[in-house]
């Protein structure tokens, strides 16, 4: 049973009296999508305003429509609740369904890692919630929570950032028992502007953890450490990383493209534990080890801790399928900066096949955009990847550095009759990009 299944429900969340008592099924900001019985919530966007189609919900069998628009204020249908702002609303609701629960509570933020780290922990949570897809802006998380089982035992949920205050205003409603940051890395940096931006916005999230709370967050960098642990005295604060300095540490880590094994060590907590995961690459194995910092917070037997970790599946990250003429496609198309993609290939590098980079341009990096493209194009040549494939505008630079053995295309057409006639059975693909560039259109040519 989820938080809201009734008009009453949404009533005593939303704080709005509401004369029509109706079963609530679902909830829907998308008329396309829109079931039977759903609760519709008319959000204007950028480039889209849910307000004009409110009369389509209805149509369509919303059992309540909650609207901003000034027109229906006055409104005798009573279907349909105005509310002077549609996203703060969510935000009420989402905020009340917080306050009235007694679970724990984890959020997740971070340039890279944040939606793995997240399912990984919501994975082993067993009878937790989690965050829907990649909802987790300010429509997306409320949406998560709302859709949220009131039996979970935990809520885990992913904090995305594009501007400042961005994490501020999710997690002061959120209000995290534990705030987890997997890294500081180069995205979003169009708005972010550089590194010291993004440990601005990033940082956010330690205001608001709940006193007596614990910050996980990575080692690696010292003056990030040293900030980090001078905002708060009132949580504890717990290190992960591959250095012996951090709480929670990596050692003896071997991986190839399918798998990885290491041993979780902390000389902190008196730890050490054998991991073998059907992960690889080295970012899951930092993954893994946030993700083992916060159940060891949360007090989970460490027996389980191990059985849970090691049962961990990747969901629509890496995955790996067999592709073109029998060739290995490693499938990491759902979104791309310059630090994932430099995981990425560091993944890819392990393969014992030819192997290849089918990249997509990486969005959002302001004024560092030609720089960053260059700079993948040079990782990749370091990293012996045998050809460099680009597909965008930006790219193309990345092509050049890289050099002979590179191909761009800005035409979709043209690159998908170069991959039927180039791939084979002795290849491993990695598809990559950001999510404006939808690179997921190459996996079926």
């Amino acid at each position: 049973m989820k938080f809201i299944n009734n008009s009453n429900d949404l009533s005593k969340f939303l704080c709005v009296e509401i004369k029509k008592n109706v079963p609530i099924k679902s909830i829907s900001t998308d008329t396309r999508t829109l079931r039977k019985g759903s609760l519709f919530i008319a959000i204007k966007g950028n480039n889209f305003d849910g307000n004009d189609h409110i009369f389509t919900a209805i149509k369509k069998g919303a059992s309540i429509v909650i609207t901003d628009r000034r027109k229906f204020k006055d409104s005798k249908d009573k279907s349909i609740v105005y509310v002077p702002n549609s996203i703060r609303a969510l935000k009420k609701i989402s905020k009340n369904i917080i306050n009235s629960y007694k679970g724990e509570v984890v959020g997740i933020t971070g340039s890279n890692g944040k939606t793995s780290t997240t399912s990984f922990i919501s994975q082993c949570i067993k009878g937790s919630s989690s965050t829907i897809k990649n909802f987790n802006n300010e429509i997306g998380m409320p949406l998560s929570i709302i859709n949220a089982k009131r039996s979970s035992t935990s809520l885990v949920m992913e904090m995305g950032a594009s501007n400042f205050g961005d994490i501020h205003y999710l997690s002061s409603f959120l209000k995290p028992h534990v705030g987890v940051i997997t890294n500081i890395g180069k995205s979003h940096l169009e708005n972010l502007k550089n590194i010291s931006g993004v440990f601005k916005v990033k940082s956010e999230i330690v205001h608001n953890i709940k006193k007596n709370g614990c910050l996980v967050i990575p080692s690696e960098n010292k003056k990030h450490l040293r900030q980090w642990k001078g905002m708060r005295d009132d949580i504890s604060i717990v290190t992960f990383g591959l250095n012996k300095n951090a709480d929670f540490y990596a050692s003896d880590i071997k991986y190839n493209i399918k798998n990885t094994s290491f041993t979780i060590l902390s000389s902190a907590f008196g730890i050490e534990q054998k991991i073998n995961s059907s992960l690889a690459g080295e970012h899951n194995v930092k993954n893994i080890l946030a993700t083992y910092a916060v159940l060891f917070f949360l007090k989970m037997p460490e027996q389980t801790i191990l059985k849970n970790i090691s049962n961990i599946k990747l969901t629509g990250r890496q995955d790996q399928i067999s592709w073109i003429n029998n060739s290995v496609l490693i499938d990491d198309s759902y979104n791309a900066n310059p630090d994932s993609v430099m995981k990425s290939i560091d993944l890819l590098a392990n393969s014992k096949k030819r192997k290849i980079l089918i990249l997509g341009d990486m969005l959002e990096l302001g004024r560092m955009r030609k720089y960053m493209h260059k700079n993948i194009g040079s990782y990749a040549l370091q990293k012996k990847i045998d050809i460099l494939i680009g597909f965008g505008n930006l790219t193309k630079y990345a092509v050049e550095e890289f050099g002979k053995s590179g191909v761009y295309f800005s035409n979709e057409n043209e690159l998908k009759i170069f991959l039927k006639k180039n791939i084979s059975s002795k290849d491993t693909v990695l598809l990559k990009g950001s999510r404006g560039m939808q690179m997921e259109k190459f996996i079926n040519v």
